[in-house]
């Protein structure tokens, strides 16, 4: 019992921090919760996005809220729901595709190859220019977009709510890009919106969890997405608070260079490098780092390159192309 409370403790501190930044950028916080679970509590990979599921949810529900009290209100309701038509069928089809993969470092790798690009896209963000929240929800119009575009919109939700599902990650990482490139939405909108379309993508891949598993498999799991959840609720509420207040692009910067680690790790790519009989766990350590400073130090350097070939004077505000 003095066991379960500790691990409950330690994931209810851990995931006050994932929500809030959860929250800032419109994920689930799967992306860092699926990984911790496999590599610091050694759920399966099948296992691990249940509870990731699960806590999705808690964030989703806190953040949607705090958003929802923010005047004025950044959350688009008719688009938020009208990509609920697919995420919940995606998150639902995710589900059932992760149970028919039984070996689980074919699952580890799936995580790894599907997140890598999040965490490279949150390196490589940009500033943009600051856009009227006000005037963008008011003359926001589906009339106005075609049928086309609203169909590729549907689409990226259906690939969402398979990532939520399959993954365990909510499935904002692919959502808010969608409402951002597709819908044209500033990042504002489309993280409020995300965390709002979230909580139904959620609630139906955890229900298809438990009818899938049993309460046997389930319940287990329960108590890791609950304590998970518990710490997401109270971040899902800083989080909103403190969006416009901080610089979010450094905020991507550093959330992608600490997420390329546990995706390394994750994958064991250190130890089939220099330790492929799994003999040392300082060793296999050792190339997990190697490989994640091998990334994150080009990243680093082309970054400040960039940032010496700005034009002076520069704002804030200016668009970077």
């Amino acid at each position: 019992m003095q066991v379960l409370f500790t691990e409950a403790l330690i994931l209810i501190v851990f995931a006050i921090g994932v929500g809030t930044l959860s929250s800032m950028v419109g994920i689930g916080g799967g992306i860092i919760n699926t990984p911790l679970l496999i590599i610091a509590f050694g759920l399966l990979a099948i296992s691990a996005p249940v509870a990731a599921l699960i806590a999705a949810f808690f964030v989703a529900v806190a953040s949607t809220v705090a958003y929802w009290r923010q005047k004025p209100r950044p959350i688009a309701l008719k688009v938020g729901l009208f990509l609920a038509i697919t995420t919940i069928p995606g998150s639902l089809i995710g589900v059932a595709l992760r149970t028919l993969i039984t070996d689980d470092y074919i699952l580890r790798l799936i995580f790894g190859i599907t997140l890598f690009p999040v965490a490279l896209k949150m390196l490589l963000a940009k500033k943009r220019r600051n856009e009227d929240i006000v005037s963008k929800i008011a003359a926001f119009d589906f009339s106005q977009l075609s049928r086309g575009r609203l169909a590729i919109t549907l689409l990226g939700g259906f690939v969402g709510g398979v990532a939520a599902g399959l993954l365990g990650i909510g499935g904002g990482a692919i959502v808010v890009p969608v409402l951002c490139i597709l819908l044209g939405l500033p990042m504002h909108i489309a993280v409020a919106t995300s965390m709002f379309t979230m909580m139904f993508t959620a609630t139906a891949g955890t229900g298809m969890n438990y009818l899938t598993l049993g309460p046997e498999q389930f319940y287990p799991l329960l108590l890791y997405g609950l304590s998970l959840g518990a710490g997401m609720v109270i971040g899902g509420q800083i989080g909103p608070r403190i969006a416009r207040k901080i610089n979010a692009v450094q905020l991507k910067q550093v959330f992608g260079l600490i997420l390329v680690f546990p995706l390394v790790k994750m994958m064991q790519l250190g130890q089939f490098w220099l330790d492929p009989m799994g003999e040392s766990f300082l060793i296999a350590t050792l190339g997990d780092l190697i490989i994640w400073l091998a990334i994150v130090l080009p990243i680093g350097l082309l970054k400040l390159f960039q940032i010496r070939r700005q034009i002076p004077g520069t704002t804030e505000n200016d668009t970077t192309p």
